[in-house]
């Protein structure tokens, strides 16, 4: 059974028309969810990335302003001038004794009370983030402190050892942890204090964490979402109600243990994480900076966020239900009109063409009525036609292919068929014959007739379409002013039989070019035996060779024969072309106006076509001139792969060419 295009189109509308009521239900329940959720994390994201920076910078600036007011001169000086280390007993006595030591004590007087110390309490005051400033000398002794520090000797402490690096000098932000001496979470920085590029002392500042990262949550899209620092094994440093380094953050795993990675991702419990570094660039002023692994976290619940959605569903749901209505009301009109119409006419259309009216075409202009525009249909119309006309050129292409076939065959049948003839003859009559003179001139009659044959056969194998050796090009060096005078050499016989004279120019500067020596001696053995077939008797044939610009030689034939006809050049290199009817030329070598089979000149151009070179014809009562331009040197391409183009055709012919094949 049959059903109609109309009947499966209208069918197709109706089930397509249910589908937007599922569409909508899944953007509702997964897409809009899913939308949702990506839209919030990656305001998230956004959050993370900018309080992450925030902290990177606030940090990097508060190093880069303690680097910069320990450089003032009364801190190196006072610095400098401890260049000598205090016994070990006395400074073993001090650190032993100083826990116990009171503020007012003179010896942490006077470490709280120098310039150093009123310069650290300044830095203090100016940033409240700062919760302890101290400052040890080269040998490790407090010089200044903004506070009564838990020990006196440094040089033993882990921050100080780092700074120091056994002469290496870098800057330290040590992982966050409790500071015995400002009773806060903190994280240390220590930087070492250079004068002209020798080490003089270390300062480390106690930088409180709850300050640094201030408020433990950050408003995203109007929601509160929570805050949070966790450094690389995955325990939580800061957060709101964690109290530090007691609790690990869950699913620590994947991108979030990769210390530059960065992203967000939902939990299994549920929540929607984004998480970015914390890492400061690795110098500051031009000051080597060692940094831990810390990570920010900036989540919230999922079910916080998606609380909106569900309230979106139902208006989704209502509006949908009124566009499937209206959308298959639309849909029937526009498949009658802008499809099935169109498509029944391309049925007409094909109908026509497969019953042989090729001259039949669609109608495009539709597409300029219609208030949508072009479609594929009409491009699929538009294709319909080009195929038609190159079927129907392909049509005509093979009525011309035939029409060469059998002028093939005729001439073939009228060529091969004489001396074939003769020698079939002649052998019969050998047979009876007994007298060696007469069997002498037969054979030499069979020779003759044998090598025209040869010849006949040999010009039609060079363009066959086979792709043999005819378009292998075997390039070589060739000297193309030796090569004119061999192909002369060859040809010399025929010019003294006819009472000739040929004469070649060939300059005095010899012209070499790369190609192939014996297809380019046949172009020029083909044209002069041309030129000595369309020359009278005593006449005289002109060669000439010489350089063109850009690299090109020319090779020139001129002859005084009575000339071509014009309406004859334009086909002057179709194959078994030779001038009137192919019937009626006439077989033989050189004898005045003998007409070969028509391949000569075809052979001329195909040859010089393989080069990248031309054929230009110039002729007139006086005679004609052949002039073949060849490059110098082959493309690239063509040197080494060989150009491999269709053996010439029958609308193939230039203008140029010579008279006869």
């Amino acid at each position: 059974m049959t059903i109609g295009i109309r009947t499966k189109l209208i069918a197709l509308l109706t089930l397509v028309a249910l589908l937007p009521l599922v569409a909508c239900l899944l953007v509702i329940v997964v897409g809009g969810r899913s939308l949702r959720r990506d839209t919030f994390a990656q305001g998230m994201l956004a959050v993370a990335l900018s309080e992450g920076s925030v902290l990177r910078v606030s940090l990097g600036m508060d190093i880069e302003k303690i680097d910069i007011a320990m450089q003032s001169p009364s801190v190196l000086d006072m610095l400098s001038a401890r260049d000598k280390p205090m016994p070990f007993e006395q400074v073993e006595l001090i650190d032993s004794s100083w826990p116990g030591l009171d503020e007012s004590d003179p010896r942490v007087q006077a470490v709280l009370k120098n310039p150093i110390a009123d310069l650290l309490q300044v830095i203090r005051v100016e940033n409240l983030r700062l919760a302890e400033l101290l400052v040890a000398d080269r040998f490790g002794y407090l010089v200044a402190a903004t506070g009564k520090t838990s020990d006196f000797y440094q040089a033993d402490e882990k921050w100080w050892f780092s700074t120091h690096a056994k002469g290496r000098l870098r800057g330290l932000v040590a992982p966050v942890s409790f500071d015995e001496s400002a009773g806060v979470w903190s994280v240390y920085v220590s930087i070492p204090i250079r004068k002209d590029g020798k080490f003089v002392g270390v300062v480390k500042a106690v930088l409180d964490v709850s300050r640094w990262i201030g408020e433990g949550t950050r408003t995203v899209r109007d929601l509160d979402a929570s805050v949070m620092l966790i450094r690389g094994d995955g325990k939580i440093i800061y957060g709101p109600d964690v109290k530090p380094m007691e609790r690990k953050i869950s699913q620590f795993e994947g991108r979030i243990v990769n210390p530059s990675g960065k992203g967000w991702r939902v939990t299994s419990d549920g929540r929607i994480q984004a998480f970015v570094p914390v890492v400061l660039p690795p110098t500051i002023g031009g000051l080597e900076i060692h940094t831990p692994f810390w990570k920010l976290i900036v989540e919230i619940p999922e079910s916080k966020a998606m609380a909106g959605v569900y309230k979106l569903s139902m208006w989704v749901l209502l509006v949908g239900l009124c566009l499937i209505g209206l959308i298959f009301l639309v849909g029937l009109v526009l498949v009658e009109r802008s499809i099935i119409r169109r498509i029944r006419l391309m049925e007409i259309a094909t109908h026509n063409v497969a019953h042989g009216d090729l001259s039949h075409r669609i109608d495009v202009g539709w597409a300029g009525k219609r208030l949508l525009g072009e479609d594929e249909i009409d491009d699929l119309a538009s294709d319909f036609n080009r195929m038609v006309e190159q079927v129907q050129h392909s049509h005509l292409e093979l009525q011309d292919a035939n029409a060469l076939r059998t002028t093939f065959i005729r001439i073939a049948g009228h060529e091969l068929r004489t001396p074939v003839s003769f020698i079939l003859a002649t052998a019969r009559l050998l047979k009876e014959n007994c007298d060696p003179g007469r069997l002498a001139k037969a054979v030499r009659a069979m020779g003759e007739k044998a090598e025209r044959l040869n010849e006949i056969i040999q010009a039609m194998f060079k363009l066959m379409p086979e792709r043999g050796s005819a378009e292998s090009l075997q390039y070589e060096d060739v000297d193309m002013t030796e090569l004119l005078e061999e192909v002369y050499t060859d040809c010399k016989p025929f010019v003294d039989e006819r009472g000739q004279r040929l004469i070649i120019d060939s300059g005095e500067e010899r012209i070499m070019m790369r190609g192939d020596r014996a297809k380019l001696a046949d172009i020029i053995e083909n044209l002069m035996m041309n030129a000595i077939k369309f020359t009278p008797d005593g006449g005289r044939i002109d060669i000439g060779i010489s350089r063109e610009l850009g690299e090109y030689v020319a090779v020139s034939v001129r002859d005084q024969g009575p000339g071509i006809p014009p309406e004859d050049q334009a086909r002057i290199f179709e194959p078994f072309y030779g001038g009137g009817d192919v019937m009626k030329h006439s077989t033989g070598r050189v004898g005045y106006l003998k007409r070969g089979a028509g391949l000569g000149l075809t052979i001329v151009r195909y040859f010089a076509q393989l080069h990248g070179g031309t054929v230009r014809l110039s002729s007139g009562p006086d005679g004609s001139t052949f002039t073949v331009t060849l490059p110098l040197s082959p493309q690239p391409q063509q040197e080494h792969q060989g150009r491999h183009e269709a053996a010439p055709g029958p609308h193939e012919a230039e203008h140029a060419g010579p008279e006869d094949g």
